[in-house]
């Protein structure tokens, strides 16, 4: 009866979360972008819905003319005069888009483009911008323009404190500081432990359920570029007692990981590009940095299992370059089987991409 009420409540929740943010009596009078992406993108697009603009970088060199609507996200019963597949024209450095609302109001938008440099970094890669949640503070400027998602909408959901946090190095300059928490609901379902996550890719509250967590996780955002390698700054503490899903503890201690994948994503089919990764196995009472170099093609024979492809994800051939990148922190690295030592720590700062 027990976990009835709970699935019960979760299920309700969850139905709750699910509703519309714009909520209207009558016809609706939104015509929002809400999220678009578009081919040769790099990043996450600046989203800015009261000056109804989007700013988008892509890849030094893309064809501005040709470049293809790959998403296109608007307000609930809106519609928009451009639809997924368009070839868009940026000839002019920016076009004109008209959303119009269930209400019949027309919304003008305006999109533009700017080609980045050769050698992009990802937004906010040195974690100094936050933004408040009201329970929490999360990474970016918006929930709308940040390129990072955090497991701090998931945990909060379950009842328990975040699990990433602001870490102040010195006055104005932060890290983020990942924690691995115990969640006593969770263990009745056997996911025991809620790991401190922080990915590329955003995390879908309207997605969350107790039965599947990971299906609320979207990771990875538009990249084109080949870096040779990543330099971070990292610290880490194993928590005093590792346990697997079902509260058996075991004979390891917990362990984090590090790492960033570059992908190639085409018609529902993801080709591993490159991998760079690094499994932080001791612990270190200071702040270290490292440099981790990215392998591209397939990786060699010895490899440890968890650096290959895994669900369904195949190599992509030599002359295919990557469409995102997928970076991922976590302070147990078997979080997602929901295995690891309560009030692990791994604070992360100033990650660089090295070219």
């Amino acid at each position: 009866m027990r976990f009835k009420i709970i699935t019960l409540t979760a299920f309700f929740i969850t139905l709750c979360t699910s509703c519309v943010d714009e909520d209207y009596f009558g016809a609706s009078d939104y015509a929002n972008i809400l999220s678009i992406e578009i081919s040769n993108q790099s990043g996450t697009p600046i989203i800015n819905t009261e000056a109804k603009t989007v700013e988008i970088a892509v890849a030094n060199g893309a064809n501005i003319t040709q470049l293809t609507l790959n998403k296109l996200e608007v307000s609930p019963f809106a519609i928009s005069n451009i639809t997924e597949g368009d070839i868009l024209n940026f000839n002019n450095g920016f076009i004109l888009v008209s959303i119009t609302a269930e209400s019949g109001s027309v919304t003008n938008w305006e999109i533009t483009v700017t080609e980045i440099g050769s050698e992009p970094q990802i937004d906010n890669s040195d974690f100094n911008t936050w933004y408040n949640q009201g329970d929490y503070l999360d990474l970016g400027e918006d929930d709308v323009s940040s390129s990072w998602g955090t497991s701090n909408p998931g945990v909060v959901f379950g009842g328990i404190n975040p699990n990433v946090l602001q870490h102040e190095i010195t006055p104005g300059d932060y890290a983020i500081k990942l924690i691995t928490r115990y969640t006593s609901l969770g263990a009745v379902v056997n996911k025991p432990i809620a790991a401190g996550s922080v990915f590329t890719g955003d995390f879908l509250e309207d997605e969350i359920t107790l039965a599947n967590p990971q299906a609320a996780v979207s990771m990875g955002i538009p990249f084109t570029a080949t870096p040779a390698s990543f330099t971070i700054e990292y610290q880490y503490m194993p928590g005093d007692t590792n346990m697997d899903a079902n509260q058996n503890e075991l004979t390891y201690p917990d362990v984090g990981d590090i790492y960033i994948l570059l992908e190639r994503r085409e018609e529902g089919i993801v080709k591993r590009v490159a991998t760079a990764w690094y499994r932080v196995e001791e612990a270190n009472m200071s702040l270290e940095t490292i440099s981790v170099d990215f392998i591209y093609g397939e990786l060699p024979q010895e490899t440890p299992s968890y650096m290959q492809p895994q669900n369904n994800e195949i190599y992509a051939q030599e002359n295919e370059p990557p469409t995102h990148i997928k970076v991922v922190f976590s302070s147990s690295a078997f979080g997602d089987y929901f295995q690891g030592a309560e009030g692990s720590e791994l604070i992360i700062d100033n990650l660089v991409l090295n070219y």
